[in-house]
């Protein structure tokens, strides 16, 4: 038995005789972050009907970089693989050559593992969106003179996160969760850039209130030790509430 799975990444609008270095290194580098385990990804050969670096990937790492790359393509990667995944729908769009327009494709053998369509015409830089919001982080800094202080956090991946502001009255009570873990409400300013990925620029907190460190696995340990006693009918019944009109 093999001690790896082959993956292919079959670009479109080229072959590999008109495939020029640069853009091939463009693909290649995306692609990388976008599952996120380069160090797993071995390129072995480009396949002669098109366009498609072919990797092999060790047997213990391929189904963890699968399940990244379907992460990406579900809206759930974090914000370095959707600025990859962006790009790469960008640069399908660049080189398409033919109508149909057709996607790049992350494959096995046998399936897709992710599809990277090129991305509409219209995507671009927007500012000034704004919309009621809600950050979850570690109070790290707190301060300023005027109507409103400023305040620092942390999100939950450790990154600093700025421009944002709260009234004066609230800095008192707020000043007593430096480096705890809370969550702000307010209105939030949004920007999405190039990559089409938001951000968010400033916030005008609102309101706040602490929350658990617990780590998620902790959590799950904690339900699993509760003694809870379904009755036999349990999936029978919840299905019958679903289905009951309101």
């Amino acid at each position: 038995m093999a001690d790896f799975e082959q993956l292919s990444f079959v670009i479109p609008g080229y072959t590999p005789e008109t495939m020029p270095l640069d853009r091939l290194l463009e693909y290649l580098s995306e692609i990388a972050v976008v599952v996120g385990d380069a160090e797993n990804l071995h390129l072995v050969k480009m396949e002669t009907s098109s366009t498609a670096p072919v990797f092999h990937v060790p047997t213990a790492a391929a189904e963890r970089v699968k399940e990244q790359a379907r992460r990406v393509g579900r809206g759930e990667g974090n914000q370095a693989q959707s600025r990859a995944y962006n790009r790469l729908r960008r640069f399908v769009r660049r080189d398409s050559r033919d109508p149909e327009r057709r996607p790049a494709q992350l494959r096995t053998a046998d399936r897709t593992v992710l599809e990277v369509p090129p991305a509409p015409e219209d995507t671009g830089v927007l500012t000034g969106i704004r919309q009621s919001s809600q950050v979850d982080g570690k109070l790290i800094r707190i301060g300023g003179d005027g109507d409103f202080a400023t305040i620092q956090m942390t999100d939950l991946d450790g990154r600093t996160l700025s421009g944002f502001t709260v009234k004066h009255h609230m800095v008192k009570d707020m000043a007593r969760l430096i480096y705890e873990p809370i969550r702000v409400n307010g209105i939030g300013i949004w920007a999405r850039d190039e990559d089409g990925v938001w951000s968010l620029t400033k916030m005008e907190v609102q309101s706040y209130e602490t929350i658990s460190d617990e780590s998620l696995e902790t959590v799950i340990d904690r339900l699993r030790q509760l003694e809870v006693v379904w009755p036999d009918d349990a999936a029978e019944a919840m299905l019958r509430e679903r289905e009951e009109p309101l």
